[in-house]
């Protein structure tokens, strides 16, 4: 499966919520791409069919000034056991902001390599059409 991505996934561990229904659930991202994300919900797992709609919100660090959480309109594509892939259909900001801060989240994860950020770099230059 991993052949078929586009997209470098980024392993996280960022906060989360995920809203569906009016409820919310919390949790902590896995990984994340350009085109999505895994996450694992602690509690009460919701019961989520593939193709329900929901709100991701990805908490950031409030270093070093407190900012709102990067909220994406996404898909289920599975949900196993807590864990739930999901799908970007939509965001609440300009696509160039959403993915500046997507950038953002995945530079200040720890252990990144030069060789991983220039892999990164060289996507974000693909998807925006960029040289």
């Amino acid at each position: 499966m991993t052949e078929l991505r586009q997209f470098y996934r980024a392993p996280s561990s960022r906060k989360v919520e995920l809203l569906h229904s009016g409820e919310s659930h919390e949790g902590c991202l896995e990984n994340i791409s350009f085109n999505g994300a895994l996450i694992h919900l602690g509690g009460t797992l919701p019961s989520l069919a593939v193709g329900t709609g929901c709100l991701l919100r990805i908490h950031l660090d409030p270093i070093p000034a407190p900012r709102s959480p990067l909220q994406i309109w996404t898909e289920v594509v599975h949900g196993q056991n807590g864990l739930f892939g999901l799908k970007f259909v939509d965001h609440d900001a300009e696509g160039s902001e959403c993915i500046a801060l997507l950038m953002e989240l995945i530079r200040e994860e720890p252990g990144q390599n030069a060789d991983q950020l220039d892999r990164i770099r060289g996507y974000l230059s693909d998807f925006c059409g960029t040289p």
